[in-house]
């Protein structure tokens, strides 16, 4: 029986099919049962226009659905599992994304926001060009597609800010907070982050979620798992104690709108 205040579930993991994960979906499934975990769905980082490293690559997203479409059933009695993909949203493309949500094997997909600029035209795509207007332009364009279910990470920019928080910083977490709340966009509150803070400016960064405390906007755990260890209850509890210290609590939700529901 969960005692906890909360649910363990979790929308955000990543397999060996990404190239910079560390487990199979198999031994991640086996370790979220472990830990008591009601669902688990994964969200592998979707292919692009063009090849590129750190995410699945088109010659293998069939082999990914299928794989997960096996396991699904296969541990469908002691755990949910559900099929998805984030992805980042660049140039209005809305087609290319809309054939991953149309897909009937793919029950979701999350939006997360890793780069400035088009990766169907450049091989110059810049993690680490903190453009805050940019930043903000393709999450506007995501949330307004209504092919997401949540917006991971949000504040993961924060992380190559050069200075301290700031106006601008302030700024633009206000403009997230308002796409969230206007399109029913959930925020997610990164445990892989979490595993791996600093400082103030690093996801979960300080001030932008203390500033989503102060709003409706709703927020999801996220163990952003890439790792076995990240799916550790432990860690799960940790965020959810700095979460009440926050006094984010109010604004949790431990359910994403999936498209057969």
């Amino acid at each position: 029986m969960n005692t906890k205040p909360y649910k363990l579930v979790n929308y955000h993991s990543h397999t060996i099919y990404c190239f910079h994960a560390f487990n199979t979906a198999e031994e991640m499934i086996l370790k979220a049962i472990e830990e008591g975990y009601e669902l688990i769905g994964f969200s592998e980082h979707a292919p692009l226009g063009v090849h590129r490293k750190f995410r699945l690559n088109f010659d293998t997203l069939e082999e990914y659905l299928n794989e997960m479409k096996i396991l699904k059933q296969k541990y469908k009695k002691q755990i949910k599992v559900l099929i998805g993909l984030e992805c980042e949203y660049h140039q209005c493309r809305y087609d290319f994304y809309k054939a991953f949500y149309d897909n009937p094997d793919i029950d979701y997909l999350i939006f997360g926001n890793h780069n400035i600029g088009d990766p169907f035209k450049s091989v110059v795509w810049n993690q680490y060009t903190c453009d805050f207007d940019k930043y903000y332009e393709q999450a506007q364009m995501a949330c307004e597609s209504k092919l997401f279910s949540c917006f991971a990470h949000p504040d993961i920019i924060y992380r190559y800010y050069p200075k301290q928080w700031d106006k601008s910083c302030e700024k633009l977490a206000k403009k997230i907070i308002d796409l969230s709340i206007k399109y029913d966009m959930p925020l997610g509150f990164n445990l892989n982050g979490l595993s791996i803070k600093q400082n103030s400016m690093q996801y979960p960064a300080d001030n932008f979620w203390l500033m989503v405390a102060k709003s409706k906007a709703k927020v999801i755990i996220e163990n952003d798992a890439h790792e076995i260890s990240t799916l550790n209850k432990e860690l799960f509890d940790r965020a959810y104690q700095l979460i009440k210290k926050w006094k984010l609590d109010k604004n949790l939700v431990f359910k994403l709108k999936i498209k057969h529901d």
